[in-house]
């Protein structure tokens, strides 16, 4: 078994020995190249070992009638590719590749790697040709996006492009900013590959939106790729159509809901600003519009969300009407009247007196901040007038309501503004008859009470007092109980009332 196993281990070292000692190369085909970029010509070679280590060689590529494209000595290189061509390879690693620069639509080939080996042997390998595919235009970039997009999700896009030319490498721009990577590769026949991975985050906006990626090659026209985003969203930009309406008390109107939103809204919901539910189509219909419909507005519902429009304002317009808080009050200065109106629009207020005069309303302030009511004011002086009539009018109609001024109140205010001084004379005439008859009848009493009792002088300070009725002369001493003051108040008194009588009577 052992002897086997020599016997094997020697024919297989034979075979490789054979093998590594014969002429081959490994050269691909056909390259595709760019038409004014680089192409590099991928190139392996083999010989049979020569008898003296390290050999001195040189590298040659020729055409099939061996004119040469590329040697070292340039001056022996054909005129249309001198200066353009280099081996890149390093020969002593048996590495033979070829690089031409700037190439053009006639260096298509075929070409052939030739060594020689000095004081050896010369080979060229005629059965490894290889032919440049010379294109006007690059490829398009391969461009692939991840799956299913939702708006917030993160989102990675590649784009890819193959060329022949390693040390130029095509420059990838991307329509959208985002987070890029750039990887490049080698591949099989001649080929590279460069990648550049791009993420960002999906906004609604996307959707629908050109994904471009763009390759530009050296001193040729860039090409570029494209996918269309198709990116979920709840809905956006909830609208309300017509937005804001102006419509007669009475009259119907149509509203429709609309949405921007990916699914399409499969929902619709209308409510009133208090928050109560009117409908669940897209179309809300009313009927019989009020002065008091209130704003409405939509809610647009799909699979990702849901989002509520702005409110939409139904100007209702109507006929005045006059509220019954209007009315007049009669002052010393003269009459307030007041008139309020309810329209909209605002209507045009006159006054309307008894005598068939008319006055523009010299006043009003709105009570809402939309002139649909509105107090309107007059003054007019005490007596001109006892009938007052508010007119309200608007394209819509007209109304007219007659206004209660309290006359018993002008009449008296009248009276008072007009006879002031005279009327309080009169009150104070009456006032003084009044006192005057009363101290006539207590004077009468008076008189007759002196008629029986004759009167006694009246005597100051302490002293005795003669009684005159009392006989013999004597003197009579009578202590008062009243104090002095008390009788000089009574005196004067007296006296007071005395002089006011004469002057009553006087008057009188």
């Amino acid at each position: 078994m052992r002897t086997q196993a020599l016997w094997f281990y020697a024919i297989y070292s034979y075979v490789l020995n054979v093998h590594a000692a014969s002429w081959t190369a490994e050269i691909p085909q056909t390259i595709s190249a760019l038409l004014g970029s680089c192409v590099v010509v991928p190139c392996k070679f083999n010989y049979p070992d020569p008898p003296k280590k390290p050999p001195e060689m040189t590298g040659i590529w020729h055409m099939t009638d061996y004119q040469p494209i590329y040697h070292p000595d340039s001056s022996k290189v054909m005129e249309k590719f001198r200066g353009r061509t280099n081996l890149i390879g390093d020969l002593a690693r048996k590495n033979c590749s070829l690089r031409i620069n700037h190439l053009k639509k006639k260096d298509n080939g075929p070409f052939i790697f030739r060594i020689e080996i000095r004081d050896f042997k010369m080979y060229s390998y005629t059965d490894n040709m290889v032919s440049i595919d010379v294109q006007d235009y690059p490829a398009s970039p391969l461009l692939t996006v991840s799956g299913e997009v939702k708006a917030g999700d993160a989102v990675t896009a590649s784009c890819s492009v193959s060329h022949s030319c390693p040390t130029e490498l095509p420059h990838l721009i991307w329509s959208r900013s985002g987070t890029t990577t750039i990887q490049s590769e080698e591949l099989p026949n001649g080929q590279w590959r460069v990648t550049s991975s791009l993420t960002f985050t999906a906004t609604h906006p996307d959707h629908n939106q050109h994904l471009i990626c763009t390759a530009k090659y050296q001193q040729v026209t860039s090409v570029q790729s494209s996918k269309i985003l198709n990116v979920a969203y709840a809905p956006v930009r909830v609208e309300v159509e017509p937005e804001s309406t102006v419509v007669k008390e009475g009259d119907a109107v149509e509203m429709q809901c609309s949405s921007d939103s990916n699914p399409p809204a499969h929902g619709y919901q209308w409510y009133n600003t208090t928050g109560t539910l009117l409908s669940e189509e897209q179309i809300y219909k009313l009927h019989n519009v009020s002065r008091h419909t209130k704003a409405l507005y939509c809610e647009a519902i799909n699979t990702e969300g849901h989002k509520n429009s702005t409110p939409a304002k139904i100007s209702v317009e109507y006929p005045p009407s006059i509220g019954a808080q209007s009315g007049c009050v009669a002052e010393i200065t003269g009459v307030n009247c007041r008139c309020l109106v309810e329209s909209r629009p605002a209507s045009r207020v006159q006054w309307k007196l008894a005598d068939g005069k008319t006055e523009n309303s010299s006043s009003f302030h709105s009570t809402d901040g939309q002139d649909s009511a509105t107090v309107h004011t007059l003054h007019f002086h005490l007596g001109l007038t006892d009938v007052v009539s508010c007119y309200a009018s608007n394209k819509h109609g007209n109304v007219t309501r007659v206004l209660e001024t309290n006359r018993g109140g002008v009449l008296m205010a009248i009276y008072l503004s007009g006879s002031a001084a005279s009327a309080f004379v009169l009150i104070l005439v009456i006032l003084l008859l009044w006192k005057c008859s009363r101290r006539k009848k207590r004077d009468d009493q008076h008189v007759g009470t002196q008629e029986n009792i004759a009167p006694a002088k009246s005597h100051r300070g302490k002293g005795p007092v003669e009684d005159p009725s009392a006989t013999g002369g004597d003197n009579i001493y009578v202590n008062s109980e009243t104090p002095y003051f008390e009788e000089e108040e009574e005196e004067e008194e007296v006296d007071y009332e005395n002089s006011f009588k004469e002057d009553v009577y006087a008057n009188m």
